[in-house]
């Protein structure tokens, strides 16, 4: 059986409860936009290119998982705070905007590098947008 626990015990409870505020250290913050600028390069360069079909996969493959890898990292980091919906929202338009650069890549039709650049913008912004969420608290 469970007991009632008085106001002192009921405090005591929860300042033993862990706290999920722990906030991103100095190391995920800048790995965070060095990825941002590899998704960038990574996908500008590949639409600005004559890219074989193969390579523009692996690129796009490349830049699923470096968005859901994030997402996992912060799914299964200890002490964080739960994903919100505006987070979730996030990580799903930055990978469905994969398809502006991936349309230019998989379809063998080069860009110059300006349009290459404003296509690849989209999903970088994307995975901006939720490190940022993630990092505000």
């Amino acid at each position: 059986m469970e007991r009632e626990l008085d106001a002192a015990g009921q405090l005591g409870v929860i300042d033993g409860a862990p706290q999920l505020n722990k906030p991103a250290g100095v190391g995920e913050r800048v790995l965070g936009v060095a990825s941002a600028a590899v998704l960038l390069c990574g996908l500008a360069v590949a639409g600005a290119n004559n890219t074989p079909a193969a390579l523009g996969i692996l690129a796009l493959i490349a830049a699923v998982a470096l968005m859901m890898g994030w997402y996992w990292f912060h799914l299964s980091a200890t002490r964080r705070r739960p994903h919100t919906a505006a987070e979730n929202a996030t990580v799903v338009f930055a990978t469905v905007m994969l398809g502006a650069p991936g349309s230019k890549i998989l379809w063998d039709s080069p860009v110059p590098l300006t349009g290459a650049l404003v296509a690849a913008a989209l999903p970088t912004a994307g995975l901006l947008v939720y490190l940022v969420l993630r990092w505000r608290r």
